[in-house]
């Protein structure tokens, strides 16, 4: 790979590092018909696992009954100039990500989960990401709930993590993070490990 085009990549992820977008190029409430696909691939419908050629024919999929399109998509590995970047990765966590999107085209919904068929380095890791996530948010403001611990889970070392928190960041959308960690099943094994993270980012007024 020459150098030209790294630095042309470089500047393209840097591009989307000091916007204001929420995950990459995307923003709650951007106009889907006219925001560019570049970087994203394997476009399919949640609901049927239709594919399409790109989020522009989010229309081609099955309505859902709160009235929003929902698609799954990836990153494009032609811009994974290194190991950071291959995949679908966000905060250097392989994910599955999904968009809700409204019957105007408007972004109304980010979902991201920690991917659990990813390499078990990886899934310990996930239950971390929400360090990441308040990075970019700001630590402060957060309602957070914490689940109580089920008869069959186990706590890993001194920690148990089962909790929800919330943040609203502004007028326009707000921002939840569950995360999970403990191990399952009464049973200490990677099998059985739990350590997740489910990242939402969503519009206020649905």
């Amino acid at each position: 790979m020459n150098k030209r085009f790294l630095s042309l990549i470089l500047i393209y992820f840097l591009t989307s590092l000091l916007s204001a977008n929420d995950i990459r190029t995307l923003a709650i409430n951007s106009d889907m018909y006219t925001l560019s696909d570049r970087g994203y691939v394997n476009f399919k419908c949640k609901f049927g696992n239709e594919k399409i050629s790109s989020w522009k024919e989010f229309n081609k999929c099955i309505i859902s009954n709160d009235d929003t399109y929902y698609i799954d998509l990836e990153y494009d590995e032609k811009f994974a100039f290194n190991e950071n970047f291959e995949g679908t990765q966000v905060a250097g966590h392989p994910v599955l990500m999904n968009l809700g999107i409204d019957a105007k085209g408007l972004l109304k919904l980010i979902d991201i989960t920690t991917d659990p068929s990813a390499p078990f380095y990886f899934r310990k890791q996930a239950y971390l990401m929400w360090l990441r996530i308040y990075g970019k948010y700001g630590s402060d403001g957060w309602d957070c709930k914490n689940f109580d611990k089920k008869d069959d889970h186990v706590v890993i070392g001194k920690k148990y993590i089962n909790r929800l928190c919330t943040k609203v960041i502004d007028e326009v959308k707000t921002v939840s993070i569950e995360t999970k960690f403990y191990f399952k099943n009464k049973t200490k094994d990677k099998e059985n490990l739990v350590s997740i993270t489910n990242l939402k980012i969503f519009r206020n007024n649905g």
